[in-house]
């Protein structure tokens, strides 16, 4: 918007932990670098705590059915300088051969730095996924998925005065790519802004890619 043009890198430690086999907790710490028209900036972001719970699952035979409930908390004053509380739902189901998922989260933005309060958010995902080549247990493995991810945020809000150039949607189609042996695994995707309407004049997201390195122990 406006001939500006941001680029964003983060980089993200992340860590979860079953304390049951339903039950989860986990935190995330970003650090980011950042350009705005030439102008370079980078730091550590807003530290997130999390917890999801299984509520219910069905097995079938080589698949299975389950849904649970999440809810993360940001932490300031390392980025936005705001506490903000998230919750969600996530139902899905997973087989040898083929995954479906499906989410929403709401997440409530509080007043942050320089009292500027950034709008509430939601997030709606829908993802198709297939096996290609059924390997064994101990062989690599390879999942190839197609997401559909949906934003929807409201105006920002600065001293009580709603910002006109704030707010508004944003869709995304994501094809990913999630890479697996043993304990190793690798998740590579790109999110693709397909339609948006934003409000007044702000910076849209023409794309997003990412990559996470995970190890199980």
């Amino acid at each position: 918007g406006a001939g500006e043009t941001v680029t964003q890198s983060d980089g993200v430690l992340e860590a979860d932990y079953g304390l049951t086999a339903d039950w989860e907790i986990g935190f995330r710490a970003p650090y980011s670098w950042r350009r705005r028209n030439q102008a370079d900036a980078n730091g550590l972001g807003d530290v997130t705590l999390d917890s999801k719970y299984q509520f219910w699952k069905r097995d079938l035979r080589a698949a299975q059915y389950k849904a649970a409930a999440l809810v993360k908390l940001k932490l300031p004053p390392l980025g936005s300088g705001s506490v903000d509380l998230s919750a969600g739902l996530v139902a899905g189901y997973e087989s040898r051969r083929w995954y479906w998922f499906a989410s929403g989260v709401y997440r409530a933005n509080r007043e942050g730095a320089g009292s500027l309060k950034r709008g509430d958010r939601q997030f709606l995902n829908l993802v198709g996924g297939v096996r290609p080549v059924l390997s064994g247990y101990k062989e690599p493995d390879t999942v190839l998925m197609l997401e559909l991810n949906f934003e929807n945020a409201a105006r920002d809000d600065l001293n009580g005065l709603a910002r006109a150039n704030s707010g508004g949607w944003q869709l995304f189609l994501s094809p990913v790519v999630w890479w697996t042996y043993r304990q190793l695994a690798v998740r590579a995707g790109v999110q693709l802004g397909v339609a948006r309407d934003l409000n007044g004049t702000q910076p849209s997201s023409d794309y997003r890619s990412r990559i996470e390195l995970v190890y199980h122990f």
